[in-house]
């Protein structure tokens, strides 16, 4: 019998997302949020099995709190920032600027915090975050503000998918242009393209899941050895009200050693509840420092937190037997980590992958997740540029002046900051703007 030989031809419809966002903390989620008003067709990616990152709630004693202490500082760049964020989510967000006076503790008793003198921390970058003498009080907390960006956010997401490659084609021999990102690869097998992408997580990771052709070795080398600060968070639940003040308290001790200080602040106490028998209690909220390569053992995480602990009781004795429970957190890292960028932020060689990980941002914490979020927003074109000041100075603002440290000096990505607020004022369209914002072909057939 003859037999004939067929070949079968498979179409498959291979899906091009307009954008991809790697990361989905509070400025990954806002970006894609933001992006999504104008396309749907956004996938938003996230390693952990949760979105949110480090701004997820917790329950802690039967009370949904903020993940760690939450603070951020009255500043115009703040003020700026928090309005975009407003705009986006059509509601109120600052609720009111209150005082902000930190404290800290000597034998003679409690007196307000002047400074770190001629011995700042090491970490001093992260710590004067919270030394800001005004606060906004935000209508809502971290966690409710990043829930109701993933109710407004109108793209796809997937969790648990950690990102293992980025993909390029190009470009030919010969040609002096640069490769195009075409897709990611995900847990190791399976691939989603887009036009754009956008990188929210760990810079470090980026000397795993970039070639050598795009991020040399030496630039790889050089983001595995950078310093990477990480927040060593201590909750605590204690009986009855230790303190009904709202400003932050800095202990350290008079021991010289490497560990330095920590930050933190009380809650509003919580009354007794009769029908319960549930007596009044408080939760504190601290955060103390500690390098990546130190964390990696985690003796060294327990000498952080031991130290912690011994000056919370030191400055508040009827602590000690009120305590009743603690929760301990360990952030992913805060700074640290240099790459050579394009002035609209994205990263050398790739003019479709946009680095808007907060650890670039030469602001920390809540101010610079949030900034950085903006910055890339107004790089693609869908806000307006946030102008920095020309004096600005997030240090410690202190009764004597003369203790002030001087503020962070100005990096590259601080340079590519007032590169795209140059160009919004001027009336020039960022490099990276509406050429790309939406897309008429959001599918296109492959043959395989």
């Amino acid at each position: 019998m003859l037999q004939h030989s067929q070949t079968f031809l498979i179409v498959i419809d291979m899906h091009i997302y307009d954008y991809i966002i790697i990361g989905s903390g509070l400025t990954g989620q806002t970006i894609a949020t933001q992006i999504s008003q104008e396309t749907q067709n956004v996938l938003l990616l996230e390693a952990e099995p949760f979105t949110g990152g480090s701004n997820r709630p917790t329950l802690f004693q039967n009370q949904t709190i903020d993940a760690g202490l939450r603070f951020f500082p009255s500043t115009e760049l703040s003020l700026k920032a928090i309005h975009q964020m407003e705009n986006l989510l059509g509601l109120k967000l600052i609720k009111n600027e209150i005082d902000n006076h930190p404290e800290t503790y000597e034998a003679s008793g409690f007196k307000s915090f002047v400074g770190f003198g001629s011995n700042p921390p090491s970490f001093y970058d992260q710590f004067s975050y919270f030394l800001n003498s005004k606060e906004l009080e935000l209508t809502l907390p971290v966690y409710k503000i990043v829930e109701l960006l993933k109710e407004k956010y109108q793209g796809e997401t997937l969790t648990r998918s950690h990102v293992t490659k980025f993909g390029f084609s190009g470009p030919e021999e010969g040609s002096k242009s640069d490769p195009q990102l075409t897709h990611v690869v995900v847990n190791g097998n399976k691939e989603f393209h887009a036009k754009n992408f956008i990188f929210a997580g760990n810079v470090r990771d980026l000397a795993l899941i970039l070639p050598d052709n795009i991020l040399n070795i030496r630039a790889k080398a050089k983001l595995k050895k950078d310093s990477y600060w990480l927040a060593v968070c201590l909750d605590l639940y204690h009986e009855g009200e230790t303190t009904d003040k709202s400003n932050l308290f800095v202990l350290d001790g008079t021991t010289d050693d490497t560990i330095g200080p920590c930050v933190g602040r009380f809650l509003t106490a919580t009354a007794a509840d009769v029908s319960t028998t549930q007596k009044a209690h408080q939760i504190s909220q601290w955060i103390g420092f500690i390098d990546l390569s130190s964390s990696e053992e985690t003796e060294n995480i327990g000498e952080v937190l031991k130290k912690m602990k011994r000056q919370i009781k030191r400055a508040f004795p009827e602590m000690g037997e009120a305590i009743k429970n603690e929760r301990i957190f360990v952030s992913s890292p805060l700074s640290g980590g240099e790459l050579k960028m394009n002035s609209n932020g994205t990263l050398h060689k790739v003019n479709n992958l946009w680095i808007a990980s907060a650890q670039m941002s030469r602001f920390a914490n809540l101010l610079g997740s949030t900034l950085q979020a903006q910055m890339t927003l107004a790089a693609l074109g869908f806000v307006p540029a946030i102008a920095e000041p020309q004096a600005n100075n997030i240090a410690a603002h202190a009764d004597d002046e003369e203790e002030l440290m001087p503020a962070p000096q100005a990096d590259e990505s601080s340079n590519m900051f007032a590169a795209i607020a140059a160009e919004a004022t001027a009336g020039k369209p960022a490099k990276a703007s509406k050429k790309v914002r939406k897309s008429k072909n959001k599918e296109q057939s492959a043959e395989v």
